[in-house]
């Protein structure tokens, strides 16, 4: 299209050249010159000029109805547009008739196409889907694929690799002697019904299909001797377990291995288990949990963690149903499971030396670190729970004695009868001096944390109070120990400097946080008197670069 406005261009710059070579020049009109004429009447004066003006414009109308050279010219120029549609047209053609191919760069346009074509093909496709869908329903009857002479009664697709998809009675249980967590499906009057592995089925007298009890041990490799006894050891079942894994729950039993010569058994100790990544939920082992259901929580916490611990396990006590499976799972022994498992992978890590609260960007020189609280963290009294210490104490969030000294240190050091945290027409309520214990029966009234311009979690307090200036403080010290802090973020920089230097003169061990540079969040700058914006604001700090100040509420 370009290209033709161009060429439309050129031909209407050669119509016009064409016409301005062969029209006549018509040679300009002599000025009369103006004669002074003695004063009149001014009426008089505009009669005689609107009388002019008529006869001027009647004879102009009548010199272009009757010029000979004016209607020659009119003609060529429609003779030349004419010329010029035809080429045009022509033009349209050539375009047209090229075959141009479709654009492959991912434009939105391919998209929808490539969607609209997706939805035909996928409708087209919907009768055939559902009949198959139908057919699969459908079993026929077949020869057991192990041994070719038996009628098939068992269907498992977990052993289709193993080209033994259909098995009859006896091969079903040599196959699946150790494979318990196969899915396993009967074949009853052509349809199939899943079965849990502890069901099996046998041939009556009559050749009909029956349903009955087995033992399924758990598969755990026995050692070879447990005695010097040359005679043959037995293994027999044990105690009867339950265990968990991302299809749901499975009802087991431990093996025994026992020699009938010396009595010397064996059974199977925690550390065999956790050699096959089986997690006990006890001492006693009555409940295993497989590492993939732990895992498998873990991650889904950490993308979806509005997901609660009671929807996923209803999600594999269903999975258990639709296999056949029967039994319920407990949260709490869940739960507590799960804490442990993460705590043993904690101190793994840890031994590695691998920190899961350090930058790894910009440590141990930091060029800001953000503190803020959120009071919507809060905990009831009478939910505190039990009195066990908690397995990451002092980790990330720190120890609650610890602070409440600091706390009490740095009211003991200042006393101000001006708490005021008014910073022009706005009132922040986030920064103060002091403040009252809640009186809503609220144990933990929120949550204080430190971090830095990347985001990383670096330190955090339970604060039992308001947002009060001791519990940054606390926050600062801490970092001052761990990095080389620039400038400390705050909302409310103008209020808590001050404060800050006022207990440094009474606290010498403080003086290094003065050290710091102080440093207003942008955002929370806006709601500031414009002298606090220019004298504390992020903006105006030299050597701040892009920081912002609001990273915890990022």
């Amino acid at each position: 299209m370009h290209m033709a406005a161009l060429i439309s261009e050129a031909y209407l710059h050669e119509a016009r050249a064409a016409m301005a070579t062969e029209t006549p020049a018509i040679p300009p009109k002599k000025k009369r010159k103006s004669r002074k004429r003695p004063l009149s009447n001014p009426v008089d004066t505009r009669r005689r000029e609107r009388q002019r003006e008529t006869q001027r414009s009647a004879s102009a109308s009548q010199d272009r109805r009757y010029d000979p050279v004016h209607e020659e010219g009119l003609e060529l120029e429609h003779q030349d547009f004419g010329s010029l549609e035809t080429h045009l047209q022509e033009l349209r053609d050539t375009l047209t008739a090229v075959q141009v191919p479709e654009a492959t760069d991912g434009t939105v346009s391919a998209w929808a196409q490539r969607q609209l074509l997706t939805d035909v093909r996928m409708k087209t496709a919907r009768p055939m889907l559902f009949n198959a869908n139908l057919s699969a329903e459908r079993i026929a009857i077949q020869k057991c694929h192990r041994c070719c002479a038996e009628e098939a009664v068992i269907r498992c697709l977990d052993c289709v690799p193993l080209d033994m998809e259909f098995l009859c009675a006896t091969c079903d249980m040599e196959a699946h002697k150790r494979n318990i967590f196969h899915d396993r499906e009967a074949v009853f009057n052509g349809f199939l019904e899943p079965i849990p592995p502890t069901t099996a089925v046998v041939v009556d007298e009559n050749g009909q299909p029956q349903f009955c009890e087995q033992i399924c041990q758990l598969p755990v490799p026995t050692p070879r001797s447990i005695c010097e006894c040359s005679d043959d050891v037995t293994v027999t079942p044990w105690k009867h377990i339950s265990v968990v894994t991302i299809n749901g729950r499975y009802n087991v039993c431990l093996p025994r291995k026992s020699c009938p010569s010396c009595a010397a058994e064996w059974t199977p100790e925690v550390k065999d288990l956790l050699l096959y990544r089986y997690w006990p939920a006890s001492t006693s082992c009555q409940t295993l949990y497989k590492y993939d259901v732990f895992t498998s929580f873990e991650h889904m916490k950490v993308t979806a963690p509005a997901m609660s611990r009671q929807a996923f396990l209803k999600m594999l006590e269903h999975r258990s149903v639709q296999a056949g499976r029967t039994g319920s799972i407990c949260a709490d022994t869940f739960q507590r499971s799960f804490f442990e498992f993460c705590f043993c992978q904690y101190k793994q890590e840890d031994m590695c030396q691998v920190h899961h609260f350090v930058c790894p960007a910009c440590s141990p020189d930091m060029l800001a670190v953000c503190c803020d609280g959120n009071r919507k963290h809060y905990r009831f009294s009478k939910s505190k729970g039990t009195e066990e210490p908690p397995i990451y104490e002092g980790l990330f969030l720190a120890k609650d004695e610890e602070v409440a000294t600091f706390v009490d240190l740095v009211r003991g050091n200042m006393k101000s009868g001006n708490d005021s945290a008014v910073c022009g027409t706005a009132k922040f309520t986030a920064g103060r001096e002091m403040s009252k214990k809640s009186g809503a029966q609220i144990d933990e009234e929120g949550i204080q944390v430190a971090v830095c311009r990347h985001g990383f979690l670096l330190r955090g307090l339970n604060h039992f109070r308001g947002e009060i200036y001791a519990y940054p403080m606390f926050l600062q010290k801490e970092m001052s120990k761990k990095a080389n802090v620039d400038f400390f973020c705050m909302d409310v920089t103008c209020r808590y400097w001050p404060y800050l230097n006022k207990i440094a003169e009474g606290l010498p061990e403080l003086l290094p946080l003065t050290e710091m540079r102080p440093f207003l969040s942008v955002m929370h700058a806006k709601a500031h008197t414009a002298k606090c914006e220019v004298r504390w604001g992020g903006r105006s700090q030299d050597g701040a670069g892009n920081t912002v100040g609001e990273e915890v509420e990022q």
